[in-house]
């Protein structure tokens, strides 16, 4: 293993270690909200500072995510207390990009299928914790709102193991 932006896939160590500190970050994000946004970006910042190759990629996902829940929130499946989308909600995006960015390896190993579930569900589970702990409300109501995000985060998911797959091919 080169560092977790290399292009040799994580150890298992380095796996788990880099996906409790991204929920450790998911955390910090939708408890601390509005009040922890200086943290959230030092955060970023730093990780962005020891790898500096993957901002260009991590601002890419992370603007589609954006764009994603613009487009829920727009259109009232979700609702924040913020006219539209909270900056912490941006910065989770980026803090969720880079999680994707630095794990891409791992996830191209993976069957499409199995990446797809686990984007689904994982993706919809995700707002259906931040919506019991206060950050997000489903004006939708639970069900309709639940099929929408599992849906969307479906093709999410499919769209960025296929942009994963055609960077790790550019990058051989």
């Amino acid at each position: 293993m080169k560092t977790p932006c290399g292009t040799q896939t994580l150890t298992t160590k380095a796996l788990v270690a880099v996906g409790l500190l991204f929920n450790g970050f998911w955390l910090l994000a939708v408890l601390g909200q509005n009040d922890w946004i200086a943290l959230l970006a030092c955060i970023l910042v730093i990780v962005w500072w020891c790898y500096p190759a993957s901002v260009k990629q991590v601002l890419v996902i992370a603007l589609a995510g954006c764009l994603m829940d613009g487009l829920l929130t727009y259109t009232d499946i979700y609702r924040f207390e913020s006219s539209f989308m909270p900056a912490w909600l941006i910065l989770l995006w980026l803090g969720f990009a880079t999680f994707v960015w630095f794990l891409r390896h791992n996830l191209a190993r993976y069957p499409a299928s199995l990446v797809l579930l686990a984007g689904s569900l994982g993706g919809a589970g995700s707002y259906l914790a931040g919506k019991q702990l206060g950050a997000v409300s489903w004006p939708a109501g639970d069900t309709l709102t639940i099929l929408i995000v599992t849906v969307c985060w479906l093709v999410f998911s499919g769209l960025l193991l296929l942009w994963i797959r055609i960077c790790i091919e550019k990058e051989v």
